[in-house]
């Protein structure tokens, strides 16, 4: 299997209570149960350009915290060629712009486009591809390598390790950066979650970043990880994955 050179989680604290989530624009009728959300301000966040949190969704920023952790371990490997590490990112599409919508709700045909203009922020849709989250953190590393992004709900993770895992054993990268995030932005896609993949499992926000090198084996990545206490969205199974690799060597 490769070798897993450096990882990073980032999950609730035990400390953190677990509490109903609820959304200020659906209420009651879409609730999460049991929900832990990251102590976390986006704009507080440590990044090293204050100007991308305009453009940056809450997944963006914690896809970057988690994998500037890495800096460390990347920085030789950039060093002899920026373009020989791969970026395999598991994110979801950003958040629609809730308060604009909601402020358009009840608004007469002769006023939309004013009011349009007034209420609509133009960036909340860079804030919508998974895509540019995963490039800005590339441009904080100095990543040049291929970039991947998968949304699959579900999988997102597992694929991400199995083309990770691949591109390293046919020699197309000399280390892979997996990485994932999940917040509580867009409430439809924590409803599809509720019903589909939650069971009575504690719905959690997180971020999980893992550096893998070629070490002639190749791993499947089977998803084996449909029983735990918690679950993080597109970034399970890779949060897990890295929760165990770290239990396994203590």
């Amino acid at each position: 299997m490769s070798r897993i050179a450096a990882s990073h989680v980032i999950i609730p604290g035990k400390e953190i209570p677990v509490i109903p989530y609820r959304n200020e624009y659906y209420g009651e009728p879409l609730t999460i149960p049991s929900s832990k959300r990251l102590l976390l301000e986006e704009r507080q966040a440590a990044l090293p350009d204050r100007k991308v949190y305009r453009s940056m969704s809450r997944a963006g920023v914690l896809l970057s915290l988690a994998c500037l952790e890495l800096q460390p371990a990347l920085k030789p490997l950039l060093a002899i060629s920026p373009f020989s590490v791969g970026i395999y990112c598991a994110l979801e599409n950003g958040p629609v712009d809730l308060k604009s919508t909601f402020e358009m709700s009840g608004v007469s045909e002769d006023d939309y486009a004013d009011r349009y203009r007034k209420s609509h922020n133009p960036k909340m849709f860079l804030m919508q591809l998974p895509n540019l989250a995963a490039a800005q953190m590339g441009v904080f590393l100095g990543i040049m390598g291929p970039m991947n992004v998968f949304n699959s709900s579900s999988y997102g993770s597992i694929h991400a390790l199995q083309q990770a895992e691949e591109d390293l054993a046919e020699g197309r990268i000399d280390a892979a950066l997996v990485c994932s995030a999940f917040s509580f932005e867009n409430p439809l896609v924590l409803e599809r979650i509720r019903r589909q993949n939650l069971s009575d499992r504690v719905l959690c926000e997180g971020a999980a970043a893992m550096l893998l090198e070629a070490d002639g084996k190749q791993n499947l990545w089977l998803d084996e990880y449909s029983r735990t206490d918690s679950y993080y969205g597109i970034s399970h199974q890779l949060i897990i994955q890295i929760i165990n690799k770290g239990r396994n060597k203590c």
